[in-house]
């Protein structure tokens, strides 16, 4: 297995720095801010398809407000109103994505600039997510292990706290299965193995009700092409502009999703501890988001399959001090 730095910027005075991992089945490349993931490629493919959006200029990375293939949280997904119950008290966090508070807010690991450190088959990216005056309570020093086993990328988290909170960690990753964005994913074939979907009102704001997916198109148990083309139409559909919802996994399914390209014939599939998965088919990437060989963005260019915990559960996300917050969402690519 190669592990080893591919180049170094200093942009906005930082240090950004390019890892890579690679072994006989598969390539990854990452940056030390957010942890963006910049490559995934198959050998298979001569290491040459990218199968991971990225961006053309790496100082997008401190922007970013597509969260493109970076770490989030100290929660992810979206908290209503920016308020939760912890303990008794409310807590009232910053508002990012008016009404809500998303992903953890304006400081959240998407540009954070890791320390990294080699570990066996891979790396291990660590920092500090501050206490919050007016937000979330506790230091909260997070690990995340970016490790290659075979044809899987596999993501641990781990987190401590020195003060109750609640904690939600999730990657970002927008995949296209193409190959160097050749076409949208909207003509891939996805199995997602849930049976309900949560409902959001026209904020994208969780209104706690669980709704069946049952004769849907939300209904990916059996695979589907992504466009719902021909498949009846539904308000929570239009409350989002297309695909961006929380699904409750079926515990008991091998993988979480099954993702497919029909015509380059790779796939990917997806496996976690957790009980969630927010999938997001890139709604509002346009063209001022500019990817790698100067590929302009549009609707439907990738899919997001967020891990996590329920947003709204908030009782399943408090971590004390003393205890060990630990995700593990695996990855696995193939071409056949």
């Amino acid at each position: 297995m190669l592990k080893e730095i591919m180049q170094q910027k200093v942009i906005r005075d930082q240090q950004v720095i390019e890892y890579r991992i690679k072994n006989d089945l598969l390539e990854v490349r990452f940056l030390n801010i957010g942890g963006a993931i910049t490559k995934i490629a198959l050998a298979s493919d001569n290491y040459d398809k990218n199968l991971v959006l990225s961006y053309q200029d790496w100082s997008s990375y401190f922007e970013n407000d597509c969260y493109l293939n970076v770490l989030v949280g100290r929660t992810s997904n979206r908290i209503v109103e920016g308020k939760f119950m912890l303990e008794g008290r409310e807590i009232q966090l910053d508002i990012n994505s008016e009404p809500h508070n998303l992903h953890g807010g304006a400081d959240n690991l998407s540009q954070r600039i890791f320390n990294v450190a080699e570990v066996e088959d891979g790396f291990a990216l660590r920092t500090v997510l501050p206490h919050q005056k007016n937000g979330f309570p506790g230091n909260l020093n997070v690990t995340v292990y970016y490790r290659l086993i075979e044809n899987k990328l596999i993501i641990n988290y781990e987190a401590t706290t020195d003060e109750t909170t609640i904690v939600n960690l999730t990657h970002h990753t927008y995949f296209n299965l193409s190959g160097n964005l050749e076409r949208t994913i909207y003509d891939h074939e996805l199995q997602i193995r849930a049976n309900q979907v949560a409902e959001v009102d026209q904020t994208s704001g969780f209104t706690g009700k669980l709704l069946s997916v049952a004769g849907t198109r939300f209904d990916f148990n059996n695979p589907h092409i992504v466009n719902p083309v021909g498949r009846e139409e539904h308000y929570l559909f239009d409350n989002t502009s297309g695909y961006d919802h929380l699904y409750i996994l079926d515990s008991s399914a091998d993988h979480a999703v099954i993702f497919k390209d029909p015509i380059s014939k790779r796939t990917l599939r997806v496996t976690t501890n957790q009980s969630a998965l927010q999938f997001y088919a890139a709604n509002f990437i346009t063209p001022q988001y500019v990817f790698e060989n100067n590929r302009k963005g549009e609707k439907y260019l990738g899919a997001c399959f967020e891990t996590h915990k329920i947003p709204f559960d908030y009782e399943s996300q408090i971590l004390r001090p003393g205890e060990v917050y630990e995700q593990e969402t695996s990855f696995e690519f193939d071409k056949k």
